[in-house]
């Protein structure tokens, strides 16, 4: 990932954006707006994660961001319109590093293209200035406030909303239903209750708040529980290359937690060692390779070399220290030394081993 400036001590987040070519006359060129995408940077970056849009990189592959996608006039996340771009528009060497992002004509969502794999959000705002009644709907019903200024901050507010649910913040993982909760009825006239309870929830994935122009963030659960929650430091931002364990159906409505599948974590040809794990905490100290959040760790010790001569002795893996996931991930491979030291190689040293 050197190639895409990553930073190997701090979390990074990668998307490939594609738009949506012209519906007529009177559907103007849609964008990802640079005041959105600024928007989105700098809230990241006040939490130590780096983003990175490619919306036409002069550098990307042939079929890289910025493309211009078939006019469709209202795409659904169980339509299948979202596979065809996902095979044809986004690179097969990006996924798994890369979110997809689409901004279309009409509808919004963050749903898997292949297997139930969180990497694809599409958005899409009105881009013509020729829809009053639609302009008055959307601001009474969500408050999307039709300006070029609201615009902006709708796009990027929105996103922020998806990329949370793509790090692992959602109603189910999180069992807070301040997330999508859609019960406040009017954004100009929210109900009493919902106001003196989940309105203390402010949060662009508050639905209240998803368009206002005063939030556009997420929040840091300043007012407490039970009412708010910390988004930010529940963010893991590694979530989306992994199989969700929540299967979401069409017409989906937060369970909080309780349609979560729990699966069974096995290393195969490998058995846990609580000796070399201890020893590995113990040097590892406090340091984590998501900081701020801290990491569980585990270390695997090969079961059988004679099978499998060519495996490395240990394997490292990591887990996020917070509610929303219980995914481990491997961090290194290594060996063992005489002494029965944990010993790990850098790649020029393992170069050197392989070319001998």
């Amino acid at each position: 990932m050197e190639k895409w400036f990553a930073d190997p001590f701090i979390q990074n987040i990668y998307y490939e954006v594609d738009v949506m070519g012209r519906g007529g006359l009177f559907d103007p060129p849609h964008y990802f707006f640079e005041e959105s995408k600024q928007g989105i940077i700098e809230r990241f970056a006040e939490h130590n994660i780096k983003c990175f849009f490619d919306d036409g990189w002069p550098n990307s592959p042939i079929n890289g961001g910025g493309q211009i996608l078939p006019h469709i006039e209202k795409i659904s996340q169980d339509s299948g319109m979202m596979l065809q771009f996902y095979n044809n528009y986004f690179p097969d060497e990006r996924k798994g590093i890369f979110r997809y992002f689409v901004i279309g004509h009409g509808g919004g969502f963050q749903h898997p293209a292949k297997n139930n794999v969180y990497d694809c959000t599409q958005l899409s705002y009105i881009s013509s200035k020729f829809k009053p009644i639609q302009f008055i709907y959307n601001f009474v019903l969500m408050g999307s406030v039709p300006t070029e200024r609201g615009k902006r901050v709708q796009l990027g507010s929105q996103l922020l909303h998806e990329m949370a649910h793509s790090c692992s913040v959602d109603a189910d993982a999180c069992a807070f239903e301040g997330i999508d909760n859609v019960s406040y009825g009017l954004y100009i006239l929210p109900n009493k209750q919902y106001k003196a309870t989940w309105g203390q929830y402010v949060s662009v994935l508050n639905y209240l708040y998803c368009n206002n122009p005063k939030v556009f963030d997420l929040s840091n659960g300043q007012n407490g529980p039970p009412y708010d929650q910390d988004d930010w430091g529940m963010m893991f931002v590694g979530h989306f290359q992994y199989n969700s364990a929540l299967i979401e159906e069409p017409y989906y409505t937060p369970q909080g937690g309780r349609g979560l599948i729990q699966s069974e974590w096995r290393v195969t040809n490998y058995a846990y060692d609580e000796n070399l794990t201890k020893q590995f905490i113990q040097s590892m100290g406090d340091y984590s390779p998501i900081n701020p959040i801290k990491v569980n760790w585990s270390v695997y010790r090969l079961i059988n070399k004679e099978y499998n001569p060519n495996y490395r002795e240990i394997v490292v893996f990591a887990q996020p220290k917070i509610k929303t996931t219980q995914q481990w991930v491997l961090y290194q491979n290594g060996d063992i030394d005489s002494e029965g030291n944990i010993i790990f190689y850098s790649f020029d040293t393992l170069l050197k081993e392989k070319t001998k």
